[in-house]
């Protein structure tokens, strides 16, 4: 385990001494943020619409959560498709296109320590996103309770355990998101390769709930259970499932499984 935890602080110390991480938590606190105003926007503009109508009593149907943090934390999960192929592409590869993936291979490290090493340093950097995003529905919940964002008692206040099952399943998508990236990396020297990669597989995982809708029956079901988006919607509502959680545990467990055969195969070529 000490070795893992070398290996993860390494990863680490890289990702934050050069300016890959913050250039990705910068890009992705900027996009929801401007997610976040629009849906702010929303609400601010229904309630001002219900008192102009002159019927305050519709402000109690106005709800925060459902109308600011719940289409935030949905629709970050597509940032994440976009953002993690670019922090995950280079957790092996780089190391194979620089030639020090050999010299780990000498030491005395097993290949599951070095695997292990590596997708932790993936879930800090979830961790820390996760954290960023959370901001959001605490500015929500500060200024919510102190009027400035509601008038006249519009709408309730920030549900936080709904809040908080929409961060954790947002952590368990960049969690599986990583889990692929990871292993693709392991397969390939080319750090654009293994993004690029890694994008389409992701892609395809969001998409296919576009397709459950033209399909009926066994088809339809599947293909709704394979889709992402149909999990992290549970998480976002609150209501989140044991198959919700299977899924992601599903990725976050065979991912690095197969990452860790990866490396051991490349230690014996």
């Amino acid at each position: 385990m000490r070795n893992a935890l070398a290996i993860a602080r390494k990863e680490l110390s890289i990702y934050f001494t050069t300016p890959t991480a913050y250039a990705v938590f910068c890009g992705m606190t900027f996009i929801a943020g401007m997610m976040f105003l629009a849906a702010l926007g929303y609400f601010q503009s229904m309630s001002l619409q219900f008192l102009s109508y002159q019927q305050p009593q519709l402000l109690e149907h106005l709800n925060l959560t459902d109308m600011v943090v719940y289409p935030l934390l949905r629709n970050v999960g597509v940032i994440f498709l976009f953002m993690t192929p670019f922090l995950a592409m280079r957790l092996v590869a780089e190391e194979k296109r620089s030639r020090t993936f050999e010299l780990l291979m000498t030491v005395p490290i097993r290949p599951f320590e070095i695997m292990l090493g590596k997708y932790l340093a993936a879930l800090a950097l979830m961790a820390v996103a996760v954290g960023l995003l959370g901001l959001f529905p605490a500015i929500v919940s500060f200024f919510g309770s102190s009027g400035t964002i509601m008038s006249s008692g519009a709408g309730s206040p920030i549900e936080w355990s709904t809040v908080f099952s929409g961060l954790i399943g947002l952590f368990l998508v960049g969690g599986a998101m990583m889990a692929v990236g990871l292993f693709v990396s392991s397969l390939t020297e080319s750090v654009v390769v293994a993004a690029l990669v890694t994008f389409v597989v992701l892609l395809v995982m969001w998409i296919l709930n576009w397709q459950a809708g033209r399909m009926e029956g066994v088809a339809r079901q599947v293909l709704d259970y394979l889709s992402m988006p149909t999990h992290l919607d549970a998480f976002a509502k609150g209501a989140p499932a044991l198959k919700d959680v299977v899924y992601f545990a599903t990725f976050m467990i065979l991912g690095p499984f197969l990452t860790e055969r990866a490396i051991e195969a490349h230690r014996w070529a």
